[in-house]
């Protein structure tokens, strides 16, 4: 499960890398395109260059912020899977152990309250972190406006 946990982290976390090396190439090849077709040169052409620059390095900022929070949240996932699998397990055993089906019947709504309960805290942790993520993209792009339209000026 581990390994397997792992595996699915790193995976995911390649992909959205290469998108973000792949939306970064194509914005530099798009930027260079309409430098020269504008026919922009000198300090305007130089002007462009490092907003470009910036731009990219936002775009490639917020990527990594959001790989980062994609992997914690695929972690906390599974953990969450493990954890329950373990809570499962423990559950099984009390069941196991009933004297009488009143008693049974007491465990199995007992466990179903605890699975539940368990599963909105930790669907309410992932989202905080994710919604962390989010906002922490959202003011790197935030920033690189103020700053593009400073620079602009």
């Amino acid at each position: 499960m581990v390994a397997l946990r792992e595996q699915v982290t790193e995976n995911a976390k390649q992909i959205v890398q290469r998108s973000a090396e792949t939306a970064s190439q194509q914005a530099r090849e798009a930027a260079e395109r309409f430098t020269k077709t504008l026919g922009f040169t000198g300090e305007d052409s130089e002007r462009l260059a490092r907003q470009s620059k910036q731009n990219l390095e936002a775009v490639t900022r917020c990527g990594t912020v959001l790989t980062q929070a994609f992997q914690d949240a695929s972690r906390g996932w599974f953990g969450l899977a493990q954890s329950q699998w373990q809570r499962n397990l423990e559950g099984l055993n009390r069941l196991t152990r009933a004297k009488s089906v009143q008693e049974f019947a007491a465990i199995q709504s007992e466990l179903a309250r605890e699975s539940l309960q368990h599963v909105v805290q930790d669907s309410r942790a992932i989202t905080e972190t994710s919604a962390r993520a989010v906002e922490e993209a959202g003011r790197s792009f935030s920033s690189m406006a103020q700053h593009s339209s400073t620079a602009v000026r």
